[in-house]
């Protein structure tokens, strides 16, 4: 039984029971005797303490006294040795003010001569060491022992570093010294360039232990970075050669001259092919010399790291030189954008495979390492920045040639003409769609404000030639009908042209929402929280700057951005981002707003004409119709026919039965894609239609407008009528009286001048001044002219 637990501090009761009961032995006993006998011996346990409790008790009481006695003794020595060390102090202090003060520093001047007698000693010692290495260094190199030769330096440079002073002689040892390391390096320089180029990592470990020893293992890494770029640039002559068919030196990869589009694919393959192989080169150099490298060097990360740099630099200069002949002689922008981002993406997978073997070993952690990444990668993607400058030329090329190929606007049928505009609406969006997609993807968003001005001006030119197809429709019906006739065949064209310049207008607010939701998702959700005002030069360039200190992710959006583009073009792109994410309505392409209204409104003007144009032939020259004398000249002894007994003319009869019917002819045509039309009318103009006088009503408005524009025209050509008989008067009453009644009808808000003009022709000579008083002082004028007052 282990009574040992009882004075651990965490001592568990359960615990030592269970442990007790577990460990009895004999198996005859129950567990009831077994418990009875432990509690007995328990009993006697805590007996066996109290007893020993009790003596320790009593013997301490009985040594108090002797313990206090030795505490009072302890205190008197105390005592004792506080008054000697007081006694020692006022001694010490004594001597010291009786003993001379410049004794001290007598002794420290002495100390001061002593040390310098010992440092010119050993200077004297080293002069004479160097003189007897020196004496004879050209033997020495003669003799090609490296480890001699390479002690014989370490010696002189140590004892270099005791000779050291400014004297001239101290200047002109180390320039012997260098001089010896010099000769003695370029006695080896071969051996060196062999070794690295064998890769034998036995000779090379002991170069780095010779260069280490005399103080120039940069130089041995410089023999080794030259080693390693002059044979990447073999392999790029290498692949060059394999590819020879494409890449002869005697001819450029692209002839400027060729209209060959298998041709072009053809070269544009067997560039792909370059590249791959090239790229997949370089990830197979960059794992082994990383193996390789860091056996001899310490910062090996960073060799080879510049060792890819400096070799993407020189097959840089034969990308840049085929990508500017691939895009000089590209007769199909549409092909050669295909292939950039095939060429792009080869270059994203070559990046992103050495970005994450960098992850592994843990490198994007290191600033140092970090920018030389940033820097290398800049490298492999700053042949496509002089291609991306041109951004949006290409892609304005491309779709001016996308336009004019396969999108086809205008035909010699009238019904397959309007098709043709209907289907170019949803073709023009998803080409522009697609396209905003590629630049997303081929340039990570980059030259988003150059194809932004691209798609203004494709679509700027889609407007225009939507424009004149247009004209040249109502040119067409022109010369096909009879001008002033009734047209309702024409009519329901040109609504249906309205309707597919309402669809335009809506595709064009749908993909301004889309260009600002794919540049706010790509720039600002991946790359910071928080919004951003219209920043000034120097905050562009700021928020770029801070974000790469921040951000270690080389593949980031902002690293993307110093890839891809200069200082200006990151100050225009991020003037777009904040203008967009300030949210104030901002229209990227509002440019387009005018020419997309202007065709709306051309198109409302081409259809009312086509409608007004049988009132306008009754209108034209009314003031001047004969009707007016007819109906003097024709009477009976020229007598006053009473209002009651005059009937409309035929001319005024003609416009009111015209315009009752209207309704019914409009209605087919405004029963479907209403709120295409609505959109339409409401960024166009009807003529003789204000903008407060719009309302969600189709057929209203048009109404409206038809009827304004008789009311105003008719109203005109009543008011160049010259002097009319009294006959004449009252039967132009009773014209005015009958279409006021239609417009009644028609719904027409304001008649007013009609209004004055038959008040005034029904009042006397004696009246008309009382009555002119609040009438327009034109209508006023004319009717006094007419009635010859």
């Amino acid at each position: 039984m282990d009574f040992s637990k009882f004075s651990d501090d965490d001592f568990d009761l359960k615990d030592w029971i269970n442990t007790a009961l577990q460990s009895q032995i004999d198996t005859n006993q129950s567990k009831e005797q077994y418990v009875g006998t432990l509690v007995t011996k328990l009993q006697v346990l805590i007996q066996e303490i109290n007893n020993s409790i009790d003596e320790t008790s009593h013997q301490t009481i009985q040594n108090f006294p002797r313990v206090l006695r030795e505490i009072d003794v302890l205190k008197q020595e105390t005592f004792m040795l506080k008054e000697q060390m007081k006694s020692v102090r006022d001694d010490l202090l004594k001597v010291e003010k009786n003993t001379v003060s410049d004794s001290m520093k007598l002794l420290l001047e002495l100390d001061i001569v002593r040390t310098n007698l010992l440092n010119v000693q050993v200077a004297l010692q080293e002069a004479d060491n160097w003189s007897n290495l020196t004496s004879d260094l050209d033997s020495i190199l003669a003799s090609k022992d490296l480890k001699t030769i390479s002690n014989h330096i370490e010696s002189m440079q140590n004892s270099l570093e005791l000779l050291q002073d400014d004297s001239m002689d101290f200047t002109n040892r180390c320039a012997l010294l260098e001089d010896f390391k010099n000769k003695f390096e370029t006695m080896i320089s071969t051996d060196i360039v062999s070794c690295f180029n064998s890769k034998s990592l036995s000779l090379s470990k002991n170069y780095v232990q010779i260069f280490s020893q005399i103080n120039r293992l940069d130089n041995l890494k410089k023999y080794y970075y030259q080693c390693e770029v002059a044979r990447n640039s073999a392999k790029i002559v290498e692949l060059e050669a394999y590819h020879e068919n494409s890449f002869k030196e005697s001819q450029v990869l692209f002839n400027l001259e060729e209209d060959n589009t298998k041709d072009f694919i053809e070269k544009s393959d067997n560039l792909m092919t370059f590249i791959s192989s090239w790229l997949d080169y370089l990830i197979t150099t960059w794992h082994n010399e990383i193996q390789w490298c860091k056996q001899l060097f310490n910062d090996y990360h960073s060799i080879v790291i510049n060792i890819l740099k400096k070799s993407s630099e020189d097959f840089n200069k034969i990308y840049q030189t085929y990508l500017g002949n691939m895009l000089n002689s590209c007769k199909d922008h549409s092909i050669l954008l295909n292939y950039l981002a095939k060429y792009k993406e080869e270059t994203d997978r070559f990046v992103q495979t050495l970005h994450s073997s960098c992850e592994n070993m843990s490198l994007l952690s290191q600033s140092f390492l970090n920018d030389l990444l940033f820097k290398l990668f800049k490298q492999f993607y700053s042949p496509y920045k002089s291609i991306f400058k041109q951004y949006s030329s290409i892609i304005n090329k491309n779709l001016q040639k996308e336009l004019e190929k396969n999108i086809k606007l205008n035909s010699f049928e009238v019904i397959e003409c309007v098709q043709l505009l209907d289907g170019s609406v949803n073709k023009i969006f998803s080409l522009l769609e697609s396209e905003m997609q590629r630049c997303l993807k081929l340039t990570n968003g980059c030259c988003f404000y150059m194809m932004i001005d691209a798609f203004k001006m494709f679509l700027k030119s889609y407007v225009d030639e939507f424009k004149r197809v247009v004209s040249n429709l109502k040119e067409r019906r022109l010369e096909n009908t009879t001008k002033d006739d009734e047209d309702w065949d024409s009519f329901r064209h040109f609504v249906k042209i309205i309707q597919i310049v309402g669809q335009l207008i809506i595709r064009y607010e749908d993909l301004e929402e889309s260009l600002q939701r794919n540049l706010l998702n790509n720039f600002v959700h991946k790359t910071r929280h928080g919004s951003v005002t219209t920043p000034t030069t120097q905050q562009a360039f700021n928020f770029d700057h801070q974000a790469l200190l921040t951000n270690q992710n080389l593949q980031s959006i902002v690293s993307f951005k110093e890839y891809f583009m200069d200082d200006n073009d990151r100050l225009k792109l991020n003037g777009l981002i904040a203008a967009v994410e300030s949210g104030d309505d901002y229209s990227m392409m509002k440019d387009l707003l005018k020419p997309l209204f202007s065709l709306s409104e051309l198109v409302h003007k081409f259809s009312f004409e086509i409608v007004y144009a049988p009132i306008k032939k009754i209108l034209k020259n009314l003031s001047k119709s004969s009707i007016w004398q007819a109906i003097n000249t024709g009477l009976i002894n020229k007598e006053t026919i009473p209002l009651f007994a005059m009937a409309p003319q035929e001319y005024i009869t003609k416009i009111g039965q015209y315009l009752l019917t209207l309704p019914q002819n409009f209605e087919p045509f405004t029963m479907h894609d209403s709120n295409n039309l609505l959109i339409a009318l409401r960024k166009g103009k009807l003529p003789y239609l204000d903008e407060k006088d719009l309302s969600d009503d189709i057929t209203a408005c048009w109404l409206d407008s038809i009827a304004n524009a008789t009311y105003t025209n008719l109203s005109d050509e009543i008011l160049k009528i010259g002097k009319l008989e009294v006959n004449s008067q009252r039967q132009l009453i009773i014209d005015i009286e009958y279409i006021n009644s239609v417009f009644d009808d028609v719904g027409l808000k304001d008649y007013s001048n009609l209004s004055s003009i038959i008040e005034l022709l029904k009042v006397n000579e004696q009246e008309f001044d009382e009555m002119s008083g609040n009438k327009p002082v034109r209508i006023v004028s004319a009717i006094r002219k007419m009635r010859d007052f």
